[in-house]
């Protein structure tokens, strides 16, 4: 393979990410839509949210083999193609149970879509020769970003939940079908005497890591805009400032990554990153108005910025277990906490409210501190 050849993998890979970011935002920023346009509670909108979590967890064991038998190219553009069309059908729903149902199966799809392409992320990264993990997810949060942007000034400008999703999704299935030339193939071939993806060995801590990272993250991408037009006092259509900062930063810390694993380590920088996020989140807390509150979730989006993309790295890159299954062992795990992280936000919320629940996360994020040194002294990476 030429260099040119792998910059444009490297280029496709990065669209890929940017793709389905663009489509968690356009779902994130919808969902205070859905919860009003539905007449939801906070607990029933968390049934919807549960069942997309759901949805991906449920297959994830299963794709990292099938990832392995497949490639990771044909895999996570069919995922690619099938996520944005499926991000329409929670824009038709008439009730709750439809919603959830819509839910799932969009949640299935963003799930196998998340293995495969960060699969291929491994692989891109592997004849990159250096670590490029966290470019690929900048580009991740750069979509959600966008998607978020995009989803405010439709809001604003009273176009409804339906055309928004429509105009959203088209643009994705535009740009996965421009960039699948480009992206990087490979004849990976499972080597596992079973087709399930379970974490086991060294890889069990970085999951947890991983499920403990996702509760965070899951919580603020679907919180945040509740928790600021709810009890911040924030507007419908400022209700997303909260999950802009958080991308944004997010965006900005991820395009640094590579720079500061290299530098600060692996270890050191998921302890930092647990420490800010404590910070963030305690801000919001204490500080309920839709400033304070959005700076809390931007520090938050600085903590979480690189955890994820080191454990996923770490865990495709582990002797003896093909990408796809490394990648598929963390991130079972990690969806797990994506499973329960925002429903136990919401059905909490209710008991003992949203702020009260922001401290339950601050406890989390020092379980990431107290664990990261103990995990990653049990991996074997080919670099830093």
């Amino acid at each position: 393979m030429t260099r040119r050849d792998l910059l444009l993998a490297r280029v496709a890979a990065s669209a890929i990410f940017f793709g389905n970011g663009f489509g968690i935002g356009t779902w994130a920023a919808q969902l205070p839509r859905f919860k009003v346009s539905l007449g939801l509670s906070d607990g029933e909108l968390s049934l919807g949210l549960l069942a997309f979590s759901l949805g991906a967890v449920a297959l994830m064991p299963a794709i990292g083999w099938a990832v392995a038998v497949v490639g990771s190219r044909t895999m996570t553009l069919i995922a690619a193609f099938s996520f944005a069309a499926a991000l329409l059908v929670p824009g038709l729903a008439p009730s709750l149970p439809l919603f959830v149902a819509a839910s799932l199966v969009a949640g299935a799809c963003n799930g196998t879509m998340d293995i495969a392409m960060n699969t291929n992320a491994t692989v891109v990264e592997k004849a990159w020769g250096a670590a490029i993990m966290s470019s690929f997810h900048a580009f991740f949060s750069l979509g959600g970003l966008a998607g978020a942007a995009l989803s405010g000034l439709l809001i604003a400008s009273d176009i409804g939940i339906f055309p928004t999703l429509l105009i959203s999704c088209s643009g994705m299935g535009l740009l996965f079908l421009v960039t699948g030339f480009w992206t990087m193939g490979e004849t990976e071939r499972a080597t596992e005497g079973h087709g399930f993806a379970w974490p086991r060995g060294p890889v069990v801590l970085l999951a947890v890591l991983a499920m403990f990272c996702f509760v965070v993250e899951g919580a603020v991408i679907d919180w945040s805009a509740i928790y600021l037009q709810t009890v911040a006092g924030a507007s419908l259509e400022t209700a997303v400032s909260g999950f802009a900062a958080f991308s944004l930063t997010m965006t900005i810390c991820r395009f640094m990554g590579d720079y500061a694993v290299r530098h600060l380590g692996r270890a050191r920088t998921l302890q930092l990153g647990g420490l800010l996020s404590a910070a963030g989140l305690a801000l919001a807390m204490i500080l309920p108005s839709p400033l304070p509150a959005s700076i809390g979730f931007a520090l938050v989006g600085i903590g979480l910025a690189n955890t994820v993309p080191v454990l996923f790295s770490t865990a495709g890159q582990m002797k003896g277990i093909p990408p796809s299954m490394g990648v598929a062992m963390v991130a079972t795990l990690g969806y797990g906490g994506l499973l329960m992280g925002p429903p136990l936000i919401g059905f909490g919320g209710e008991v003992f409210g949203l702020r009260a629940m922001l401290g339950l996360l601050v406890v989390f994020t020092f379980v990431i501190i107290i664990m990261s040194q103990r995990a990653l002294q049990r991996s074997t990476v080919q670099f830093s």
